[in-house]
């Protein structure tokens, strides 16, 4: 969920179909989860993000994003989370949505982390679910994981990525996608990673499109083997990948039927 920067280097492939590996996991009790049954979003698990970065040094959080978070964007109803993107002015923004994060409830090293997600359609949107690491070095030195990336101008592309190298702009990442015929916003899909040792793959329903390891960013260094990372859920408004906004596609919802994380090579 970041941008790559003027100097930055675009690795990885388009791979145009499926294949038919199963994701290779055999746990069936998640370490962590969030089935959204409540009426509210759970504090004890998420924190809900405002602003548009501005007051940490990153206006439009570094993407040239047009939105203005706010928590009453994340509503709980029948059994899912809804982040809405409208058109709403907001101090400085002419847009909200919601962002939510496990930073200080939940973090790890390895596993399978995996949603289930109905992704909105329409031009200038841009969701993701994504990992960013316990560390206070400055991005990307310590990485970042894209579980699920997607602009509302390619509805039948989806995209993971990870960011590394140095700090801005010579930062770098390396990216797989996969292209449908039909949009993937037509239906619910279940969006995971599994991170392993010197590995991250990268699975839509149970079927990997990408993985990469440290040979496929030599000579960057392989820091994903260093911390454990939390999650995040948001839906940007406009920027480097949600690009220009058709405003009469607002509004618009990511729709997240369940979060789940999985340790790897459990019973």
């Amino acid at each position: 969920m970041s941008s790559i920067g003027p100097r930055g280097f675009l690795f990885g492939a388009l791979v145009v179909a499926c294949t038919s590996l199963q994701a290779e996991t055999a746990c069936s009790t998640p370490m962590w989860q969030d089935e959204f049954n409540g009426d509210v979003v759970d504090d004890a698990k998420w924190q809900l993000v405002e602003g548009d970065g501005c007051d940490q040094d990153l206006c439009g959080w570094g993407n040239d994003e047009k939105q203005w978070y706010l928590a009453r964007n994340a509503r709980i109803e029948s059994g899912a989370l809804h982040i809405i993107g409208q058109r709403e002015r907001s101090n400085s923004r002419w847009y909200t949505s919601a962002k939510l994060t496990t930073q200080g409830r939940f973090a790890a090293q390895y596993g399978r982390f995996e949603a289930r997600m109905k992704i909105p359609e329409g031009d200038g949107f841009w969701p993701a679910f994504w990992m960013m690491p316990k560390s206070t070095l400055r991005w990307p030195l310590a990485g970042e994981i894209d579980i699920l990336e997607s602009s509302g101008h390619t509805p039948e592309k989806i995209l993971g990525a990870i960011h590394f190298g140095s700090v801005w702009p010579d930062n770098v990442h390396f990216s797989e996608s996969i292209l449908a015929p039909v949009p993937w916003t037509d239906d619910f899909h279940v969006y995971a990673v599994e991170w392993r040792p010197q590995e991250i793959r990268w699975f839509v329903d149970d079927k990997e499109y990408g993985r990469a390891t440290p040979e496929d960013i030599a000579p960057y260094p392989w820091v994903f083997d260093d911390r454990p990372f939390y999650l995040i859920l948001n839906l940007a408004l406009g920027g480097t990948l949600g690009g220009k906004i058709k405003k009469s596609d607002l509004p618009g919802e990511l729709v997240v039927d369940y979060v789940r994380a999985y340790p790897l090579g459990c019973d």
